[in-house]
């Protein structure tokens, strides 16, 4: 039989119990007696075209320890790189399920590392919330201390199918990078799809650091013929496949995933014109909310805030609403409290959680880019 290394790290945090017992419960009673500093940790790949969800943290945690911390306790906020690599996540799990005055954790974009770091924290007895890790899977493991505060594929995937279908797109073509977390997006695009009458006329994957797309591009311009494409890809390698696409005069709509929703995209000039992504934060919007989160970004950081920033400061934020819900920061109290969540609203939007711990019925917009700039779609 394979025992898999995650496996054993989890049981090794199962073995290296205190005197109170399993990892959870010693957590949950220095919790229960703490009066100090409220420690969170934070781990991502900073230096990606996605690590402005740290000013987003940073910001939501000056805030709240300005306006007296929660429940009279600062925040202090530990930050890790995992840099994308599932080594490097394993073992910044390993360090936050070790630390027994950490209470949450925030963070793990990448999926094939919060899916499995997940477990090691719900054993740990660590709340868990990830704003970018979009594995449906991620939250059909039973964990109750496992949160996601960002749209699944399965909700991503099917909300841009409903999109393409209302648009009147019939005949599509779907591309995506070879990765799990992409290829589930584009299993719940295609059977949306196809739910909605709509005829998928190819399918192609392509490796993460593909390069030449010239034959993909050569075969459906000779072969096929479609409306649009789905492309579930992330930059900067989706604005490769695009300029593939363009060079061989193939002028149909493009609509992408999350992973394309970055300033990168934008920066493909003429090319990305007309191109659609989901729309998790609508900068533009008039709610009150959304305008003081923008005013106080600008001011701290002198630019526009973008997706990933605003779910780094809800994220925070929702965690700080629940222990204040909780009257303190036992995980399992916590975590009782973000179940609870009905109508929160935060600056992407409104979260309700369901009893996974996920946000299924949350409304996912789209926008285009139109001379340069992201503008939001009715």
């Amino acid at each position: 039989m394979k025992i898999w290394p995650w496996l054993l790290v989890v049981a090794g945090l199962l073995g290296g119990c205190d005197n109170w017992g399993d990892p959870a419960t010693a957590r949950a009673r220095r919790a229960a007696s703490a009066d100090g500093e409220i420690v969170i940790g934070a781990v991502w790949p900073w230096g990606g075209h996605k690590g402005s969800l740290w000013q987003g943290i940073e910001l939501a945690a000056e805030e709240i320890n300005a306006q007296g911390g929660i429940l009279g306790r600062p925040v202090r906020i530990i930050k890790e790189d995992d840099e994308a690599s599932l080594a490097k996540g394993r073992l910044i799990a390993q360090q936050f399920a070790e630390n027994r005055d950490m209470v949450a954790v925030i963070g793990h974009l990448n999926s094939y590392i919060a899916l499995p770091a997940s477990s090691m924290y719900q054993a740990a007895g660590l709340l868990y919330l990830t704003p970018g890790a979009s594995d449906y899977q991620i939250n059909l493991q039973g964990h109750k201390l496992v949160f996601r505060s960002s749209p699944s594929n399965r909700s991503l995937g099917s909300r841009m199918a409903d999109f393409m279908a209302a648009r009147g797109y019939r005949r599509v073509a779907i591309a995506y990078v070879k990765d799990k977390t992409s290829q589930g997006m584009a299993n719940y695009f295609e059977q949306r799809a196809r739910e909605l009458g709509m005829t998928i006329v190819d399918r192609r994957s392509y490796a993460i650091s593909a390069e030449d797309f010239g034959q993909l591009t050569h075969t459906w311009k000779d072969l096929y013929q479609f409306d649009a494409i789905f492309l579930a890809g992330n930059m900067p390698v989706a604005g490769q496949f695009i300029k593939a696409v363009r060079s061989f005069g193939m002028t149909m709509p493009i609509v992408g995933g999350d992973g394309m929703d970055t300033p990168q995209l934008l920066q493909l000039g003429a090319l990305a014109e007309g191109v659609v992504v989901p729309e998790i934060y609508d900068a533009d919007t008039r709610r009150p909310a959304v305008s003081h989160f923008e005013t106080l970004f600008q001011k701290k950081y002198g630019r526009a805030a973008d997706t990933f920033a605003a779910q780094g400061y809800d994220a925070l934020q929702l965690v700080a609403q629940a222990m204040r819900q909780a009257r303190g920061t036992v995980p399992d109290d916590v975590a009782r409290a973000l179940h609870a969540t009905r109508t929160w609203q935060g600056v992407t939007g409104e979260v309700s959680f369901d009893d996974l711990g996920d946000m299924p019925e949350r409304k996912i917009g789209q926008k285009i880019v139109r001379d340069g700039r992201f503008v939001s779609l009715p």
